[in-house]
């Protein structure tokens, strides 16, 4: 018979991971289990080793305090290059100055990968700056600075005589946002890559000298705070302190504007600084408030037009070519702005192409300060010769052809209205579209195609050429009449038309192919009236759909680095 079980459980507590006590020394040196016996541990018994136990052993970790200490002479380390400007206060009072010496960050890309997000710790990239709110934002900056080399530009430590200068004169940062040195550098850089080649208007190395002057007017300064916001619209890295830079910039130049009331003179900085705004709020804030500031920028060309204008006998030797070469470009950059935009929404010009400002000189003698004496605008326009010129002359020639087009529709609608004969119509249509397709050919075979679609500013060219023979297309359309004896003539432009539009569907597929942010700002400008086209003329074919769904695609493909597309929609023809 099986004997019974006792199943009973016996209550015991188990046994211990390790004895209690201290690791004797030893073992932690040979970082080994102790097994803590006394007087000797079995370690240092075999080895013949004194068992020593420490007891008791400091606390782990730093010092109370020690960390609270770090954080406030880090704090300390960033005051030491830069300056906070409360956003309300645009006087010298809204400073505030520290006591340490200025030092110089020397803007070095190291070699151990380091990036803008280890240099602007906290920034993150973010949405458009038209878009984004930064209220209560910071941006700080890790930055090692290097003694020895003593500078004004930071506008820090300066003697108490200096302390009654303009704000504009002293460096620079707004609403909580610290802009280093460092970050000073890399905004510059950016505006020099990616803006500097569709608005040419700075000399670099002028710009440099007087941005490190403790004696920057005010209009200077408010031009560096347009860079840096047009810079940083096309950074992913600073979109997201773009719409603090946009605010402080545009308050500033309103105060600029008042302060300037009655003068007889305007600076050429304050120009260009309204202009470089103007293109930021096109693409980031409201097509409405860019047209208006670029408004304000053409009006200040026409007070100061004696400032801006050449003379026949303009001689290489006058005072300062570097400085009227600059005036030039930024008529120039106003007048292309003007046309281009006033195409999109059929508004009257306010520059005339018939004027005494000679032609921007090539890039690299502008540069390198190298007096060029460049022809007019009429002579560029009547060239027969296949010679390349810079991409901002052909920017301005294409700007005057299609300025021509549009002056030529509002000529017809006043015939219309006032019933003249539509022989001057015919005549001036003829006679614009030869030089069209003259210049084409010649911007062809300057520039091939590959070289076209490889280039952001060629390649905005070369949609606005084709974009004119859509215009011109538009006109002709809408003067022929169904028993018109000239119906026969809108065969031809409806060939052009239709290979012109396949051509800019071709060079839009090549957009994905640059650096979005190196793109024309006024890109949809083209895209727009394409699109236009295909709506309107459903007659073309259905085989359009295609190519209007690729012009629809690239347009809302820039809307995440552009908000022009949208603001263009209210002008729809």
């Amino acid at each position: 018979m099986p004997q019974s079980v006792d199943l009973s459980v016996k209550s015991s507590t188990p046994p211990a991971r390790q004895n209690p006590g201290a690791a004797c020394e030893e073992c932690r040196r040979r970082k080994v289990r102790c097994d803590r016996q006394q007087p000797s541990c079995g370690l240092c018994l075999s080895s013949g080793v004194q068992c020593q136990v420490t007891t008791p052993r400091p606390p782990r970790g730093p010092k109370r305090g020690y960390l609270k200490a770090l954080q406030a002479r880090i704090g300390m380390l960033y005051n030491t290059d830069t300056i906070t400007i409360s956003p309300e206060d645009t006087t010298i009072d809204g400073l505030t100055f520290n006591d340490h010496p200025i030092t110089w960050d020397f803007p070095i890309t190291t070699d151990d990968g380091t990036t803008l997000n280890d240099l602007c710790q906290g920034t993150a990239p973010g949405t458009a700056s038209g878009g984004s709110s930064l209220d209560g934002g910071s941006v700080h900056t890790s930055t090692s600075p290097i003694q020895g080399f003593e500078t004004p530009t930071d506008g820090v430590g300066f003697s108490d005589a200096i302390l009654g200068r303009k704000m504009s004169e002293l460096s620079d940062g707004m609403d909580g946002i610290n802009i280093s040195t460092l970050m000073q550098a890399e905004l510059n850089q950016l505006y020099f890559d990616r803006v500097h080649s569709f608005a040419p208007v700075l000399h670099q190395r002028r710009y440099f000298s007087w941005a490190r002057s403790i004696g920057k007017t005010e209009a200077q300064s408010c031009l560096r705070y347009a860079m840096w916001t047009l810079a940083s619209s096309v950074s992913a890295h600073y979109q997201n302190i773009g719409d603090t830079l946009y605010r402080y910039t545009r308050r500033s130049l309103e105060s600029l504007d008042s302060k300037c009331m009655g003068l007889a003179m305007t600076e050429m900085e304050q120009v260009q600084a309204w202009l470089l705004l103007a293109i930021h709020e096109f693409m980031c804030v409201d097509f409405s408030r860019g047209w208006v500031s670029a408004g304000r920028a053409f009006r200040l060309i026409q007070l100061n037009w004696l400032q801006y204008s050449d003379g026949s006998d303009v001689s290489l030797g006058q005072t300062d070519w570097v400085d009227a070469e600059q005036k030039r470009r930024t008529f120039w950059l106003a007048y292309c702005l003007d046309r281009f935009v006033s195409v999109r929404n059929n508004s009257p010009m306010t520059f005339s192409e018939q004027n005494t400002i000679r032609l921007p000189a090539p890039e690299l003698d502008f540069q390198n300060e190298q007096p060029t004496l460049t022809g007019f605008l009429s002579e560029a326009i009547s060239a027969r010769d296949p010679i390349a010129t810079s991409t901002f002359t052909e920017s301005i020639v294409v700007a005057t052809v299609i300025g021509r087009a549009l002056s030529h529709r509002q000529q017809s609608m006043m015939d219309n209205i006032y019933l003249n004969e539509s022989r001057d119509f015919w005549e001036r249509h003829e006679w614009i579209n030869a030089i069209l397709i003259q210049r084409m050919d010649l911007f062809s075979l300057n520039y091939p195609i590959a070289v076209q679609e490889a280039d952001p500013m060629l390649l905005f060219i070369s949609m606005m050429w084709r974009t004119t023979v859509l215009y011109m297309y538009q006109l002709v359309k809408a003067v022929i009449h169904p028993t018109d004896e000239k119906r026969s003539v809108l065969a031809d432009y409806t060939r052009q038309s239709t290979i012109a539009a396949k051509e800019i569907v071709s060079l839009t597929n090549k957009l994905s192919q640059l650096n979005s942010f190196k793109v024309h700002p006024l890109t949809p400008i083209p895209l727009s009236l394409c699109a236009e086209f295909f709506v309107s003329y459903h007659e073309l074919g259905d085989t359009y759909s295609k190519q209007l769904q690729d012009i629809t695609e690239a347009m809302h493909g820039l809307m995440s680095f552009s908000n022009l597309g949208p603001g263009l929609g209210a002008y729809a023809r």
